[in-house]
């Protein structure tokens, strides 16, 4: 045998221990669910696909709270499609808020303008083609009205808004206008006559600007500002904000994003808001937004729906946490996962070692949320949503399941083989619900 034969053989076994070695190293990582140090975009394929861009085949949005902005080395870009920074409050006069009302700086605004890190990251999407966006917020019921009947404010908002985002080197937007009541029936048709305003002068100003609208999940069965079918027809996306089912407040502890349970534990549910939402929209404009966080009650007992009691300061506070935390408790105090089978859900209870209390979390995981994701691509969705990047902190098990859903469970089966639970008989438009199929 040559000496050049040789060493290329000694070359290729050599690269094939380390390439083996990235997989287990990999795999040895998730297991643990921990941060890989082989870094978030890394891909053992790329070895043999030097070509081809994984991306997921469908949208993969995520909302970037300013308060989430020392998460950002944690991101893995290469599993999303669209991040909207939240993001920058307006006044009735359709400015953005700097001070508050004890003239405190803003942080969502004063982040927008100073921050070098958001920057940075902004320059970074670009490069690895992520859209990035502006959410404009506005969740006061006053401010909301006034600046609705105010139709010269629609312009001055324009105009800063156009501003901002030349100045970023951005051209998308997210509207987040959310009522604490209910709304009047006039202000819901101007919201949607503002959206379509906004959507076809930031075309005009950008070329094809993309104009996302936020709407509550029981937007069509409660009088909501988000009118589904009017919006469908001037945004060019709805993020449905499909959890807060339950809340800190409610009465009894229960899912934040139930599938099932209508009737049970909540009155409505995902499936139904699903079926809904598709007899008023196409489904091609709808992304089902999902939660990174969980309720964490002070229960009356030890049962699934337990009462919640109030709070104080001696047994503690019904509260909101992120992913990051409950997974902290669950390694902390390992109790007793159980699942919640009408909402598909997690929940636990246990006694608070700092107060005595019993208390109840409910939650999503990898197989709520797989369930899901599943649900939004049966129906035809343009993809799932994400409240809020940087809630999973280090845990790289959320990152690992859209891997799994939107990159190689559709769209690169010509590359890789991947199981799929997706129909492909079904049309889009139509929904499958527990065997039946509705329109």
């Amino acid at each position: 045998m040559s000496k050049e034969i040789k060493i290329t053989e000694l070359i290729f076994g050599l690269a094939l221990i380390l390439i083996f070695g990235i997989i287990a190293l990999r795999f040895i990582n998730k297991e643990k669910g921990i941060l890989s140090p082989l870094g978030k975009s890394f891909n053992i394929f790329s070895f043999f696909t030097k070509n081809v861009e994984l991306r997921p085949n469908s949208t993969v949005y995520g909302y970037l709270p300013y308060w989430s902005l020392d998460h950002l080395d944690i991101l893995q870009l290469d599993k999303l499609t669209d991040i909207a920074y939240f993001g920058l409050h307006i006044d009735e006069f359709g400015g953005f808020l700097e001070v508050d009302e004890e003239g405190n700086s803003v942080p969502g605004y004063s982040n927008w303008l100073n921050n070098e890190d958001l920057d940075k990251f902004i320059k970074r999407t670009k490069k690895d083609n992520v859209a990035f966006a502006l959410t404009i917020i506005s969740h006061n019921d006053e401010i909301s009205d006034k600046f609705l009947d105010c139709r010269d404010c629609w312009t001055t908002l324009l105009n800063n808004t156009k501003d901002q985002l030349h100045a970023k080197d951005i051209k998308d937007i997210n509207l987040n206008f959310e009522y604490v009541e209910y709304t009047e029936d006039d202000k819901a048709d101007k919201y949607t006559e503002f959206v379509d305003y906004f959507n076809k002068e930031l075309d005009a100003e950008f070329g094809e600007s993309k104009v996302v609208v936020s709407t509550f999940a029981d937007s069509l069965v409660k009088p909501r500002v988000t009118k589904i079918e009017g919006l469908s027809k001037v945004a060019d996306q709805i993020f449905i904000m499909a959890y807060d089912f339950h809340r800190p407040s409610s009465d009894n502890a229960g899912p934040v994003s139930p599938i099932g349970g209508k009737g049970v534990h909540a009155e409505y549910d995902i499936e139904t808001m699903i079926v809904d939402y598709l007899a008023h929209s196409p489904p091609n404009k709808l992304i089902l937004g999902v939660p990174y966080y969980g309720y964490n009650w002070v229960v009356k007992e030890d049962a699934q729906y337990a009462p919640r009691i109030e709070g104080n300061n001696n047994i503690g506070f019904s509260q909101s946490q992120t992913y990051e935390a409950i997974k902290e408790t669950l390694l902390e105090l390992n109790p007793d996962v159980l699942w919640d089978e009408l909402a598909q859900s997690p929940y636990f209870t246990y006694i608070s070692p700092e107060t005595g209390a019993i208390r109840e979390v409910y939650f999503d995981n990898v197989d709520s949320l797989r369930a899901k994701y599943q649900l939004a691509k049966k129906a035809g969705f343009a993809g799932v949503g994400i409240w809020a990047l940087g809630y999973d902190g280090g845990y790289t098990e959320l990152w690992d399941l859209i891997e799994q859903e939107f990159i190689f469970d559709q769209g690169n089966r010509d590359l890789f083989t991947a199981k799929s639970d997706i129909d492909p008989t079904i049309r889009p438009g139509t929904f499958v619900l527990s065997g039946t199929t509705k329109n």
